[in-house]
């Protein structure tokens, strides 16, 4: 039951990182905060024993996918939205097509470093 509980707040906080990622400048931070994120969910898959690692790969997936696909969301808004003024149409474009690339990779970057983490976890508890 913990794991869902993991599922939940990841999700939870993967699309509040979207949120932060909306502000200018600092949003840049929000691909720190997700590996942080994803360190976090690793450990924490790890102690729940069992597949550990099979749990915090899907976990990093899973959280991947719903920070990726909140980008593109609100890049999809950005660029075909009426209140977007002329120019900024061009920077969402580029937001847009970096959003769409990361539906691909960001899943598979957030599996391996939650897997990873939950490897080193678990290495440290059996030495």
């Amino acid at each position: 039951m913990r794991l869902f509980g993991l599922f939940l707040i990841g999700t939870i906080a993967f699309v509040a990182i979207t949120y932060f990622e909306q502000l200018p400048v600092l949003g840049w931070l929000g691909a720190l905060i997700s590996l942080v994120g994803w360190v976090t969910l690793g450990r924490a898959a790890a102690r729940e024993g069992g597949p550990a690692l099979i749990s915090a790969a899907v976990l990093g997936g899973w959280t991947g996918f719903v920070g990726a696909w909140s980008a593109w969301a609100f890049q999809t808004g950005n660029l075909f939205g009426l209140s977007t003024p002329g120019l900024d149409r061009v920077g969402a474009g580029f937001g847009f097509l970096g959003a769409t690339l990361g539906l691909v990779y960001w899943p598979l970057i957030g599996a391996g470093v939650c897997f990873l983490a939950a490897a080193l976890a678990l290495g440290r508890r059996i030495a």
